[in-house]
């Protein structure tokens, strides 16, 4: 529908403003006008991220929460750690059922994402996404898939829309070399436990949601297997509905060391998800070649193939073999779409953001800060520099690539 017929139809039907004012402001997003023209202010958030603990309880090679576990000294300096663990107080149940009242007051709503270290580990983690569901956003949640098997039934029976939820399981190679990346035996196979559970569950209340999607972080340990790591999935005929290998999300001494040059003194960054990996043994040339080949083979299928970000040829090559060239997108426009809570309240962009903490939550209400003076500092500062050294290789600005090429299809 097109933008004039919108407004158009919301004129003769009242009850259509409420739908009519999201698919506008979606489309002005397109645009990036708030980011353009706005001195700091912004359209409501597209996603809001909820880190309940920071307990994770496995051992990952290329996390360093997971590297903290495993009792690796260098983990323990990570800033990433530090971003989730700062703060006072750990957050009350209320006080995240409180935070869910407040952010539904956007329009449009933001999708709400439950991840961060394993969120299956915080103890009402259910009252949560009863919340969340009841409260009409859409949510996504990652997670190992370790505990999934305990929860399957009770998240399919809250799922009554497919928009309701959808599950994202992390999951490396396949047995037991993904157990030796994840640092612990036998969770390979709980995973896929609570993948078939989820699915059982499905069968039994006639539906097909919450679909599983399975991500794939791609590194020195797993790079070879991309393409016998898909073929498991289909020749099991495993019940998911995407695979998407994701490029590593890091800062090496290379680009902490190039981006503290010039900021250091005032925006200084520090090493990430590296101290288990070696991002230059990563042979781009054969990942590129599984892709395209993973890609052909599930043409066919039920599973449909991405990668992130989706990288081509002569920037998969730069990805590794130079962090301090921003490829894909060089400018970072996160504090317009996203934001982060941590446990203890803290208002942050991402776990991976350099950036310190902007506010906390504990002290006022997100409606509040959301466009308040903090948050403004942070967009306007980083729209001069459109991003920072630091940010080369963060997820973050993956995402943040201009999306005019979804215009047409909006328009249908």
């Amino acid at each position: 529908m097109k933008i004039y017929q919108l407004i158009k139809k919301s004129s003769s039907n009242t009850a259509y403003v409420s739908s009519a004012s999201r698919r506008l402001i979606h489309a002005f997003d397109f645009f990036g006008i708030d980011y353009r023209l706005f001195t700091g202010y912004s359209f409501p958030p597209k996603s809001v991220c909820l880190i309940l603990t920071d307990k994770c309880n496995l051992k990952c090679s290329m996390c360093d929460i997971g590297q903290g576990n495993a009792h690796n000294e260098y983990a323990y300096q990570s800033s990433l750690i530090a971003s989730i663990q700062s703060g006072e107080e750990q957050m009350s149940t209320e006080e995240w059922l409180n935070i869910l009242d407040d952010l539904a007051r956007f329009v449009p709503k933001p999708l709400i994402l439950l991840t961060g270290a394993e969120p299956f580990l915080y103890p009402e983690i259910m009252r949560i996404i009863e919340k969340i569901i009841n409260r009409g956003f859409s949510l996504h949640i990652t997670t190992n898939g370790t505990l999934l098997a305990k929860y399957a039934s009770h998240l399919v029976t809250l799922c009554k829309t497919a928009r309701d939820m959808d599950i994202t399981v992390s999951l490396d190679d396949i047995g037991e070399s993904h157990d030796a990346i994840r640092g612990v035996k036998g969770t390979f196979q709980r995973a896929i436990e609570g993948i078939q559970q989820v699915a059982s569950a499905r069968e039994i209340e006639h539906q097909a949601f919450p679909i599983i999607n399975i991500t794939c972080t791609i590194s020195n340990h797993n790079y070879k297997n991309l393409a016998s790591f898909t073929e498991w999935f289909i020749r099991g005929n495993i019940p998911i509905e995407s695979i998407t290998f994701n490029h590593l999300w890091f800062k090496d001494a290379t680009l902490v060391k190039a981006h503290n040059r010039q900021y250091g003194q005032t925006l200084p960054a520090s090493e990430m998800n590296v101290s288990d990996i070696d991002i230059r043994a990563i042979d781009m040339e054969k990942v590129y070649a599984q892709i395209r080949q993973i890609k052909r083979r599930c043409a066919q299928t039920h599973i449909r193939i991405h990668q992130e970000p989706d990288l081509s040829r002569d920037e998969g090559l730069i990805y590794y073999s130079d962090p301090c060239q921003f490829v894909f997108s060089n400018r970072c426009t996160a504090p317009w779409r996203n934001v982060t809570i941590t446990p203890k309240g803290n208002v942050i962009l991402s776990p991976l953001c350099f950036l310190p903490a902007i506010d906390t939550i504990k002290q006022k209400p997100f409606l509040t800060i959301w466009n308040g003076a903090s948050f403004r500092k942070i967009r306007q500062q980083l729209r001069g520099v459109k991003a920072y050294p630091a940010c080369a290789r963060c997820c973050m600005l993956f995402s943040s690539r201009p999306k005019y090429y979804k215009i047409k299809s909006w328009l249908r």
